[in-house]
């Protein structure tokens, strides 16, 4: 990664405000955090920042190491899914399997249910 992107990274991350250390090694973010559990609202706030001013097909990965955490900036295809939202054709096709699946479901019971009262 070019020296000159990332010390912008750097300088976001110290004017967040969020970190404790922060230190960039072959490309690779390691903070470690003045509030640890924040981690998925740095994650979230370091990927905004990296798309809108440096790379807008890029992503970041965190990872967890310790007490700190790693942040690498990748290319969008090998982000990890964790920001990706499903549209709406997918939450459909998932609701009518699930709501199938569901109503067979509350059927067996109440079939056990009237099997048990008339003690079959």
């Amino acid at each position: 990664m070019d020296k000159k992107i990332e010390n912008k990274i750097i300088d976001f991350t110290r004017l967040t405000g969020l970190t404790e250390r922060h230190e960039m090694v072959h490309g690779t973010l390691y903070v470690t955090l003045l509030q640890p559990e924040r981690c998925d609202f740095f994650h979230e706030i370091i990927r905004t920042f990296y798309k809108d001013n440096i790379n807008p097909d890029g992503g970041v990965n965190m990872y967890a190491l310790g007490d700190e955490f790693c942040f690498d900036f990748v290319p969008a295809d090998r982000e990890a899914p964790v920001f990706a939202k499903a549209d709406e054709e997918e939450k459909g096709v998932w609701s009518e399997f699930a709501e199938e699946e569901l109503l067979a479901n509350v059927d067996t019971m109440i079939d056990l249910e009237n099997d048990s009262k008339e003690g079959r």
